[in-house]
């Protein structure tokens, strides 16, 4: 009797060795049928505040399909040459998918439409000039414009003197939100006069100073979350020593923590901003469809204006701090 139970226990140990075994087996096929998607993210500028809060929701959606992501930043802002140095290394390099923000709505057109040939391109925040069906993460950035501009005339501009700021506006998103806020300025007896600055940050500040205390302008508008930093910065500075110059109201696209801290102080009158965290997310998303050839819907990303008065909302304090967890 005994040895029966010995040889009952035996058999019972070796089937659950066995079954451990089996599962072990399917554990590690699993894992290594299991595909790596290998996705490169090419940005319009280098590292900044946005570009981080785009790539939390880069690696939350990275983690949830199984990829390993190059997120590669320019060295010289919005790059023509740069980007096309980089796609072309990319393809090179094996990605399997590319996400790109186009620094020029003409000149990269090409470039994207040849890499479309060879991996699956997904552009984020701003498109290209072509005939080909696009894969596009951005908001709308026409209404963003048309939001910035009714902000503005609510506020009470309805005859004053408006500087208006044109730098990259071959970039499509910075083009749309300026056509969106002309298209409502024409309608209004403000007088527009036009800007553009040199490019280098320091300049920047100093043209931007330089030009508040020389000109007689009720108000500046930047669609440009870097250039309304400087011009922000540059009232705060001025008005320290012209009282007067307090008074310009100061209106931007953007939502990084100088942004922030210039809309709490009263220095920018109003933002608007886009859900910076849902591009990156969507643009993952997005590129594991597309490699895995199942169609997928351009997705349209939500913007909000954001002045002193509603930033302390819930919904808007999500959108100005979503790295609060």
């Amino acid at each position: 009797m005994k040895k029966r139970k010995k040889q009952i226990s035996i058999i019972l140990f070796l089937l659950v060795v066995l079954s451990f075994l089996l599962l072990l087996s399917d554990t590690l096929l699993s894992e290594k049928d299991k595909k790596i998607y290998n996705i490169s993210i090419i940005t319009r500028g280098r590292t900044s505040e946005s570009l981080t809060i785009m790539k939390e929701g880069i690696d939350q959606a990275a983690s949830e399909v199984n990829a390993n992501i190059s997120f590669i930043t320019l060295s010289e802002e919005n790059s023509v040459e740069e980007q096309k140095e980089l796609i072309t290394r990319e393809i090179k390099n094996k990605a399997d998918a590319i996400i790109i923000s186009p620094v020029d709505y003409e000149k990269m057109a090409e470039p994207i439409e040849n890499a479309m040939k060879k991996v699956p391109v997904i552009l984020i925040e701003s498109t290209v000039k072509s005939e080909k069906v696009l894969s596009n993460i951005s908001c709308d950035n026409y209404k963003i414009g048309v939001s910035l501009a009714e902000e503005m005339v609510q506020m009470g501009n309805t005859r004053s003197n408006i500087a208006i700021v044109k730098n990259n506006l071959e970039c499509s998103s910075v083009k749309e939100r300026y056509d969106g806020f002309m298209s409502v300025m024409k309608n209004t007896e403000n007088s527009c006069t036009f800007w553009e600055f040199s490019g280098q940050k320091q300049v920047t500040y100093n043209e931007a100073k330089n030009f508040i205390k020389e000109n007689d302008v009720d108000a500046v508008v930047t669609f440009d979350a870097g250039i309304l930093e400087l011009i922000a910065e540059a009232k705060k500075d001025l008005s320290v020593v012209n009282k007067e110059k307090a008074a310009v109201e100061i209106y931007g696209t953007g939502s990084t923590s100088k942004i922030i801290s210039f809309l709490e102080d009263k220095v920018i009158n109003a933002t608007a901003m886009q859900n910076e965290f849902n591009i990156g997310y969507l643009g993952i998303k997005t590129a594991v469809g597309m490699i895995n050839r199942k169609h997928i819907d351009n997705g349209t990303i939500s913007s909000t204006v954001i002045n002193t008065q509603n930033m302390y909302s819930e919904d808007n304090q999500r959108l100005l701090f979503p790295l609060i967890r």
